[in-house]
Protein backbone atom coordinates (compact mmCIF):
# COMPACT_ATOMS: atom_id res chain seq x y z
CA UNK A 1 0.00 0.00 0.00
CA UNK A 2 1.32 3.50 -0.79
CA UNK A 3 2.26 5.72 2.17
CA UNK A 4 -0.49 7.97 3.47
CA UNK A 5 1.59 11.06 2.66
CA UNK A 6 1.32 10.28 -1.08
CA UNK A 7 -2.36 11.24 -1.00
CA UNK A 8 -1.38 14.87 -0.35
CA UNK A 9 0.76 15.13 -3.50
CA UNK A 10 -0.61 16.87 -6.58
CA UNK A 11 -1.51 14.80 -9.65
CA UNK A 12 0.83 16.90 -11.79
CA UNK A 13 3.70 16.02 -9.46
CA UNK A 14 2.97 12.28 -9.64
CA UNK A 15 2.15 12.10 -13.37
CA UNK A 16 5.77 11.42 -14.53
CA UNK A 17 5.62 8.16 -12.58
CA UNK A 18 2.84 6.74 -14.76
CA UNK A 19 2.49 5.79 -18.43
CA UNK A 20 0.60 7.90 -20.96
CA UNK A 21 -2.11 5.24 -21.20
CA UNK A 22 -2.67 5.34 -17.43
CA UNK A 23 -2.93 9.12 -17.51
CA UNK A 24 -5.52 9.00 -20.28
CA UNK A 25 -7.54 6.44 -18.33
CA UNK A 26 -7.48 8.67 -15.21
CA UNK A 27 -8.51 11.70 -17.27
CA UNK A 28 -11.45 9.76 -18.69
CA UNK A 29 -12.59 8.69 -15.23
CA UNK A 30 -12.35 12.27 -13.95
CA UNK A 31 -14.55 13.45 -16.81
CA UNK A 32 -17.45 11.27 -15.63
CA UNK A 33 -19.73 13.44 -13.47
CA UNK A 34 -20.52 12.08 -10.03
CA UNK A 35 -24.17 11.17 -9.63
CA UNK A 36 -26.08 13.47 -7.31
CA UNK A 37 -28.22 11.26 -5.11
CA UNK A 38 -29.61 11.60 -1.57
CA UNK A 39 -26.71 9.63 -0.04
CA UNK A 40 -24.13 11.90 -1.66
CA UNK A 41 -26.01 15.01 -0.60
CA UNK A 42 -26.21 13.81 3.01
CA UNK A 43 -22.51 12.98 3.07
CA UNK A 44 -21.55 16.39 1.68
CA UNK A 45 -23.82 18.11 4.22
CA UNK A 46 -22.22 16.17 7.09
CA UNK A 47 -18.72 17.01 5.83
CA UNK A 48 -19.60 20.70 5.60
CA UNK A 49 -21.15 20.69 9.08
CA UNK A 50 -18.09 19.02 10.64
CA UNK A 51 -15.74 21.42 8.87
CA UNK A 52 -17.79 24.39 10.11
CA UNK A 53 -17.76 22.99 13.67
CA UNK A 54 -13.98 22.61 13.66
CA UNK A 55 -13.55 26.16 12.34
CA UNK A 56 -15.86 27.52 15.02
CA UNK A 57 -14.14 25.58 17.83
CA UNK A 58 -10.72 26.67 16.56
CA UNK A 59 -11.41 30.37 17.16
CA UNK A 60 -10.21 30.33 20.82
CA UNK A 61 -7.24 28.17 19.79
CA UNK A 62 -6.11 30.74 17.23
CA UNK A 63 -6.60 33.53 19.76
CA UNK A 64 -4.44 31.61 22.21
CA UNK A 65 -1.69 31.09 19.62
CA UNK A 66 -1.60 34.82 18.87
CA UNK A 67 -1.58 35.75 22.56
CA UNK A 68 1.61 36.79 24.36
CA UNK A 69 0.55 34.57 27.26
CA UNK A 70 -0.47 31.51 25.28
CA UNK A 71 -1.23 28.26 27.09
CA UNK A 72 0.20 24.99 25.81
CA UNK A 73 -1.06 21.41 26.12
CA UNK A 74 -4.66 22.26 26.88
CA UNK A 75 -8.13 21.80 25.39
CA UNK A 76 -10.61 24.53 24.56
CA UNK A 77 -13.90 22.63 24.43
CA UNK A 78 -15.69 20.00 26.44
CA UNK A 79 -15.38 17.41 23.66
CA UNK A 80 -11.60 17.99 23.34
CA UNK A 81 -11.86 18.22 19.57
CA UNK A 82 -9.37 21.09 19.25
CA UNK A 83 -6.32 21.46 21.43
CA UNK A 84 -2.87 23.00 21.64
CA UNK A 85 0.26 20.92 21.86
CA UNK A 86 3.85 21.77 22.59
CA UNK A 87 6.24 22.20 25.48
CA UNK A 88 6.79 25.94 25.19
CA UNK A 89 4.60 28.89 24.44
CA UNK A 90 7.59 31.14 23.78
CA UNK A 91 11.34 30.89 23.34
CA UNK A 92 13.60 32.99 25.55
CA UNK A 93 16.71 34.86 24.40
CA UNK A 94 18.79 33.60 27.31
CA UNK A 95 19.13 30.23 28.95
CA UNK A 96 20.73 28.71 31.99
CA UNK A 97 23.20 25.92 31.34
CA UNK A 98 24.90 23.39 33.61
CA UNK A 99 28.61 23.13 32.81
CA UNK A 100 30.53 20.05 33.95
CA UNK A 101 34.16 20.57 34.98
CA UNK A 102 36.72 18.03 36.14
CA UNK A 103 40.17 18.16 37.71
CA UNK A 104 42.97 15.75 38.49
CA UNK A 105 44.07 17.93 41.40
CA UNK A 106 43.45 16.72 44.94
CA UNK A 107 41.12 19.34 46.41
CA UNK A 108 42.13 18.31 49.93
CA UNK A 109 45.74 19.29 49.27
CA UNK A 110 45.45 22.06 46.67
CA UNK A 111 44.47 25.67 47.29
CA UNK A 112 41.18 26.57 45.49
CA UNK A 113 42.89 29.22 43.35
CA UNK A 114 45.47 26.69 42.17
CA UNK A 115 42.99 24.01 41.06
CA UNK A 116 42.91 23.49 37.29
CA UNK A 117 39.36 22.83 36.16
CA UNK A 118 38.71 21.54 32.64
CA UNK A 119 35.31 21.63 30.96
CA UNK A 120 33.47 18.78 29.30
CA UNK A 121 32.01 19.63 25.91
CA UNK A 122 28.64 18.37 24.73
CA UNK A 123 27.59 17.73 21.16
CA UNK A 124 24.93 20.41 20.72
CA UNK A 125 24.10 22.15 23.99
CA UNK A 126 25.82 25.50 24.72
CA UNK A 127 29.15 25.28 26.48
CA UNK A 128 32.12 26.75 24.65
CA UNK A 129 31.05 30.32 23.83
CA UNK A 130 32.79 30.13 20.44
CA UNK A 131 30.82 27.06 19.31
CA UNK A 132 28.13 27.80 16.74
CA UNK A 133 24.65 26.51 17.66
CA UNK A 134 24.11 23.21 15.87
CA UNK A 135 21.31 21.91 13.68
CA UNK A 136 20.14 18.70 15.36
CA UNK A 137 17.10 17.60 13.33
CA UNK A 138 16.10 14.86 12.81
CA UNK A 139 18.39 13.25 15.40
CA UNK A 140 17.51 13.82 19.05
CA UNK A 141 20.47 14.32 21.40
CA UNK A 142 18.74 13.07 24.50
CA UNK A 143 21.57 13.74 26.97
CA UNK A 144 21.91 17.35 25.81
CA UNK A 145 18.13 17.68 26.11
CA UNK A 146 18.14 16.35 29.66
CA UNK A 147 21.00 18.68 30.57
CA UNK A 148 18.90 21.64 29.46
CA UNK A 149 16.15 20.72 31.93
CA UNK A 150 18.48 20.40 34.92
CA UNK A 151 18.41 24.10 35.94
CA UNK A 152 14.61 23.98 36.17
CA UNK A 153 14.77 21.99 39.40
CA UNK A 154 16.93 20.55 42.17
CA UNK A 155 19.82 18.37 41.03
CA UNK A 156 18.92 15.88 43.76
CA UNK A 157 15.67 15.15 41.94
CA UNK A 158 17.71 13.97 38.95
CA UNK A 159 19.75 10.96 40.14
CA UNK A 160 20.75 10.16 36.55
CA UNK A 161 22.97 13.25 36.66
CA UNK A 162 25.00 11.87 39.56
CA UNK A 163 25.22 8.55 37.74
CA UNK A 164 26.64 10.43 34.75
CA UNK A 165 29.19 12.17 36.97
CA UNK A 166 30.20 8.81 38.40
CA UNK A 167 30.76 7.39 34.93
CA UNK A 168 32.81 10.40 33.85
CA UNK A 169 34.94 10.02 36.98
CA UNK A 170 36.18 6.70 35.58
CA UNK A 171 36.25 7.73 31.89
CA UNK A 172 33.47 5.25 31.11
CA UNK A 173 33.50 4.65 27.35
CA UNK A 174 29.71 4.51 27.07
CA UNK A 175 29.23 7.85 28.82
CA UNK A 176 32.05 9.64 27.03
CA UNK A 177 30.66 8.50 23.66
CA UNK A 178 27.61 10.68 24.35
CA UNK A 179 29.62 13.90 24.63
CA UNK A 180 31.82 15.81 22.19
CA UNK A 181 34.89 16.49 24.30
CA UNK A 182 36.35 14.62 27.26
CA UNK A 183 39.36 16.66 28.46
CA UNK A 184 40.71 13.57 30.25
CA UNK A 185 40.54 11.21 27.28
CA UNK A 186 43.62 9.08 26.84
CA UNK A 187 44.91 9.73 30.35
CA UNK A 188 44.03 9.40 34.00
CA UNK A 189 40.39 10.22 34.81
CA UNK A 190 39.58 13.23 36.98
CA UNK A 191 39.61 12.97 40.74
CA UNK A 192 36.75 15.41 41.15
CA UNK A 193 33.90 16.71 38.98
CA UNK A 194 31.69 19.69 39.73
CA UNK A 195 28.75 21.37 37.99
CA UNK A 196 28.53 25.14 37.57
CA UNK A 197 25.45 27.08 36.51
CA UNK A 198 25.84 29.83 33.89
CA UNK A 199 23.43 32.15 32.14
CA UNK A 200 23.93 32.14 28.37
CA UNK A 201 22.84 34.86 25.96
CA UNK A 202 23.47 35.36 22.27
CA UNK A 203 26.13 37.93 21.49
CA UNK A 204 24.84 41.13 19.95
CA UNK A 205 25.81 41.87 16.34
CA UNK A 206 28.73 44.29 16.25
CA UNK A 207 29.73 43.68 19.88
CA UNK A 208 33.31 42.94 20.88
CA UNK A 209 32.31 39.36 21.69
CA UNK A 210 30.80 38.90 18.23
CA UNK A 211 33.89 40.37 16.56
CA UNK A 212 36.01 37.79 18.40
CA UNK A 213 33.84 35.04 16.92
CA UNK A 214 31.86 34.31 20.08
CA UNK A 215 28.30 33.11 19.63
CA UNK A 216 27.44 33.36 23.33
CA UNK A 217 28.19 35.44 26.38
CA UNK A 218 27.88 33.71 29.71
CA UNK A 219 27.63 34.84 33.31
CA UNK A 220 28.34 32.67 36.32
CA UNK A 221 25.26 32.23 38.54
CA UNK A 222 26.13 29.70 41.23
CA UNK A 223 27.48 26.27 41.97
CA UNK A 224 24.98 23.63 40.88
CA UNK A 225 26.69 20.52 42.30
CA UNK A 226 29.70 20.75 44.58
CA UNK A 227 32.85 18.88 43.61
CA UNK A 228 32.29 15.13 43.81
CA UNK A 229 34.80 12.32 43.97
CA UNK A 230 33.78 8.75 43.26
CA UNK A 231 33.91 8.02 46.98
CA UNK A 232 31.38 10.82 47.53
CA UNK A 233 29.02 9.04 45.14
CA UNK A 234 29.25 5.56 46.65
CA UNK A 235 26.12 6.06 48.85
CA UNK A 236 24.13 6.98 45.72
CA UNK A 237 25.45 3.88 43.92
CA UNK A 238 24.26 1.72 46.81
CA UNK A 239 20.89 3.51 47.10
CA UNK A 240 19.98 3.16 43.42
CA UNK A 241 21.66 -0.18 42.82
CA UNK A 242 24.00 1.12 40.14
CA UNK A 243 26.74 -1.27 39.08
CA UNK A 244 30.19 -0.22 40.25
CA UNK A 245 32.90 0.01 37.58
CA UNK A 246 35.63 -2.62 38.00
CA UNK A 247 38.19 -0.02 39.08
CA UNK A 248 35.90 1.10 41.93
CA UNK A 249 34.57 -2.28 43.07
CA UNK A 250 36.38 -1.85 46.39
CA UNK A 251 36.65 1.34 48.47
CA UNK A 252 39.92 3.17 47.98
Amino acid sequence: APPKSSSSLDDAFLSPLFSAASLLQVAALNAIPLPLNPATAVREAINLALASLVVFLSIPVVRNILSKTQVMNTSFDAWRLVNTYGAFGSITREREEVILQGTRDDLRRTAPEDVEWQEYGFKVKPGDVTKRPGVISPYHYRLDWLMWFLPFGDSRRNPWFYHLIGKLLVNDAGATSLIANNPFEGGDPPKFIRAQLYRYEYTKPGSEEAKRGDWWTRTFIRSFVEAQSFEDLRPAYRQFGWQLPPSKAKPQ
